[in-house]
């Protein structure tokens, strides 16, 4: 597999673009919604967008055989202003953004001016951020910390503020910013261990229902609904018909510019074969996807067009995922080849271009976010390839491996890419698969036999789940027919079983938060200890699930977005918003953070408290409390000699099988404003380093500042069995209730996938896992020599690819914290 020549330039291209700041959105959205004051919502958002498409700079790059940008910068930040997050970032840590030694970003001067001036002074008040603290407060959802000097001598005591005070003061920043800078935190993250981050986005794009029919058959309904709302006297119907025919309108407007665009471009163009090809592009924008498309080339182009829109309508890193491109793009594929007007190979040149697209895109990370996190290529469009159809036949075709080469080739570019198996699937398509891993890490490999069922069990009918498609980490939904919602709320496990062993005390926040448990001094067997955990848990998702509600109240009253509604189905035959519940399927998501530490914590009190009566509960809590200070002996104990979760034993195994099927089964059990459940899942996107620094120390041996473990992933260096060990733990859970997926991260040495032998054992491992229940599993190919080389010198690595906790990212793109923690992973040589 080698990458195309011109695919090479195009990657080099965006891997060596400059960070630029662009305020076309927040220009436009700014202006249209000062215009629209008092307007429908769906209305107030259709202007804004139309504004937007309308007057948004284009640019067509040298040699783009797919032509449109999301924003007016070759790699440039859209910030979308409406919601307020980017817009605190940008208030308190523009200066160091511009400045920073690392991948600093640029904005020009009159445009700086504007945003601070003009734009973001209108906001103020107005945004989604501003409206979640009024009603977090009013519903009690604020936790402010003591301050108190008992309070403050604790803290020094049993956490490492030293790390604290790197991870979050930025450079030149005051004591006064840092104090600001924390308030700022709490108001996504509840008590800091809990998070509510705004994300509504995560989701996948209706992207093959408007191919089916275009933007203009979508017109087409929405006039026959808003006639017969009028009809009817329903006004808040008539508004959501009349925002989705504006919607349509500016997406017909973009594709019309760009093919203007294209047309000039051509005039101007010496060479004739990029003539012709521009002149083909401006053909291809002027049909589709304001019609159904009609060729190959025609529906790639058309896909990308709808995803823009979304893109520029959500503004915000939203992961509008693009679910399964080879089947809804398999028919054009076919008739094409059969026609002789594509091979195969002019398939993996357009997929390979299409995957590079997905992959350049930019967000501002806040300083102590950039520790933990990437900001290139963070805004992950996921494709789906493989699995079976409705009928759950094998659903593998010709464009399937052309995009998995095209996947190899490129080097996954940063996206999040997600390869369905079953036992469906033919050998040579598992083959295939796991080859790519001697290109890149980045593929995530999903088990159908297990994903399905756990579909079912939150709602969708069996044709639906067999259709699923992934989002942004590792997440299943329905593909174009549901409002996922599948990420950004989540819970540290780590800081529950903190607070069953406070009585609810929170070491961080300097008090109590939880409800009361019990002092566990006095509790007599490892079931109270248990119990306490589970009542910390069932406070900290209801708390998540309550500041959920009240954020997509906000969301339900004031923002909508009926571009993105229209393309899903269910919202126009209920003449209602996605964010109003109008979507076939309607979900939340609460993720569970740091199994294996809570695991493993657990399991360590079980045996030398209670079982081997090694310590007391006291001697536990005063090791704790003061982070193993004077206590090497004990903390290695428990660190190296407590049974752990990773190492296919069942001591601790049954405890993490309890601790998920509890979890799983109170998040299930809430609901959202939208009607639908919420759904639970494990994966920590990187929030697992930072939540060590505010979690103290743990009776696993873990270091108060250190990381927690990474999603479902064993704490680091506890796979004591290798990885048939790993996978032998992680198989035992019910992964059918974990319906909103889950991560495991696997470090594997480039030379276990060289050879056939090799390969085959590496097949028979995955295969292995999927047979005894696993539901996903991602390894990182890549030795720690490289690693550590890039760190040195991360000019030589700049398309290194690596799993996160979920996600990809560029390795030399991540804060160093989080680079680190990948390279402390157990890198496994053989099985």
């Amino acid at each position: 597999m080698a990458i195309h020549s011109f695919n090479q330039c195009y990657k080099d291209l965006i891997l060596t673009a400059p960070y630029e700041i662009c305020i076309e959105r927040a220009r436009y959205y700014t202006q249209s919604y000062r215009e629209t004051e008092g307007m429908h919502p769906s209305l107030r958002a259709a202007k804004a967008l139309h504004l937007t498409l309308s007057n948004m700079s284009l640019n067509i790059l040298q040699g783009e055989q797919i032509i449109g940008n999301r924003s007016g910068k070759t790699l440039g930040v859209v910030i979308p202003v409406e919601r307020g997050d980017v817009n605190a970032i940008l208030e308190m840590e523009l200066d160091f953004l511009l400045n920073r030694s690392r991948q600093p970003f640029s904005i020009d001067p009159d445009d700086r001016r504007e945003l601070e001036e003009d734009i973001l002074p209108y906001w103020r008040g107005r945004t989604v951020r501003d409206r979640k603290k009024v009603l977090w407060k009013e519903n009690g959802l604020n936790f402010k910390p003591a301050v108190d000097p008992l309070s403050l001598y604790k803290r020094h005591k049993s956490l490492d503020l030293q790390k604290i005070k790197k991870a979050a003061k930025v450079p030149g920043g005051d004591a006064a910013y840092a104090l600001k800078g924390m308030k700022e935190i709490l108001h996504n993250n509840p008590a800091l261990v809990m998070n509510v981050f705004d994300v509504q986005g995560h989701l996948i794009l209706g992207i093959k229902n408007v191919l089916s029919q275009g933007f203009s058959g979508i017109m087409a309904q929405a006039e026959k609904g808003l006639a017969e709302a009028k009809e009817a006297g329903k006004a808040d119907d008539a508004a959501f018909y009349e925002s989705v025919m504006i919607s349509c309108e500016a997406a017909k407007i973009l594709a019309e510019r760009l093919a203007k665009k294209a047309e000039e471009a051509a005039s101007e163009e010496n060479d004739p074969d990029r003539q012709r090809e521009l002149l083909a592009a401006a053909k291809r924008c002027r049909h589709s996807p304001w019609n159904p498309p009609r060729t190959f080339h025609e529906a790639v182009q058309a896909m990308w067009l709808i995803l823009l829109g979304g893109l520029v309508s959500h503004g915000m890193v939203g992961i509008l995922a693009v679910g399964r491109l080879d089947q809804y793009l398999y028919p054009y594929y076919k008739k094409d080849v059969e026609s002789g007007r594509i091979d195969q190979a002019m398939a993996v040149r357009l997929m390979e271009e299409l995957l590079i697209k997905l992959g350049a895109n930019l967000m501002i990370l806040p300083y102590v976010g950039k520790n933990t996190g990437n900001e290139l290529g963070s805004d992950s469009c996921v494709p789906t390839i493989g699995g079976v159809d409705a009928q759950g036949k094998d659903a593998v075709n010709p464009l399937t491996y052309a995009v998995l080469e095209a996947f190899a080739n490129v080097k996954s570019l940063g996206n999040s890419f997600t390869v369905r198996l079953s036992q469906e699937s033919p050998p040579e398509f598992w083959q295939k698969a796991l080859e790519t891993y001697r290109e890149t890490s980045g593929a995530a490999l999903f088990n159908d036999e297990i994903v399905t069922p756990a579909l079912q069990n939150c709602g969708m009918t069996l044709e639906d789940a067999r259709d699923y498609g992934v989002i942004g980490c590792v997440e299943p939904t329905g593909d174009g027919d549901a409002f996922g919602c599948t990420s950004g709320n989540d819970v540290s496990l780590s800081a529950a079983l903190e607070m069953a062993l406070g009585d609810g005390y929170l070491r961080v926040m300097g008090k109590a938060i939880g409800p009361k448990t019990g002092n566990p001094k006095k509790f007599k067997t490892f079931d109270q200890v248990l119990e306490a955990f589970k009542k910390q848990v069932e406070f900290m998702v209801d708390t998540v699930a309550r500041a959920v509600n009240l954020k997509d109240q906000i969301y339900m009253e004031e923002y909508h977005n009926p571009y993105i509604s229209c393309t899903l189905t269910g919202c126009l035959d209920n003449a209602r918003d996605m964010t109003q519940g109008g979507a076939k399927y309607n979900f939340g998501s609460i993720s569970g953070r740091g199994m294996g530490t809570a695991a493993d914590s657990l399991a360590a009190i079980k045996c030398f408290v209670f079982d081997q009566k090694t310590f007391s509960m006291a001697k536990i809590l005063k090791m704790l409390d003061c982070n193993f200070k004077g206590y090497d002996k004990e903390r290695a104990m428990l660190a190296h000699r407590a049974p752990a979760f990773g190492s296919d034993d069942p001591y601790a195994d049954d405890i993490a099988k309890e601790v998920c099927a509890f979890f799983c089964k109170t998040v299930a059990s809430k609901q959202t404003l939208r009607g639908g459940p919420f759904r639970p899942s494990f994966f920590s996107y990187g929030v697992h380093v930072l939540e060590g620094l505010y979690i103290g120390a743990t009776p696993n041996g873990r270091l108060a500042g250190t990381p927690v473990s990474n999603s479902l992933s064993p704490t680091n260096g506890s796979e004591k069995q290798g990885p048939t060990g790993v996978l032998g733990s992680v198989a035992k859970l019910d992964h059918s209730l974990i319906s909103n997926g889950s991560s495991v991260n696997i470090k594997l040495m480039p030379s276990m996938f060289q050879g056939e032998e090799r390969l085959n054992k590496m097949i028979g491992l995955v295969k292995g896992f999927f047979a005894s229940g696993g539901m996903e599993v991602q390894p990182n190919v890549v030795s720690n020599q490289t690693l550590l080389d890039a760190q040195k010198h991360p000019e030589n690595y700049r398309d290194l690819v690596v799993r996160v906790s979920g996600y990809s990212a560029f390795f030399t793109d991540l804060g160093k914290p989080i680079q680190d923690e990948i390279i402390q992973r157990t890198e496994f040589e053989g099985l």
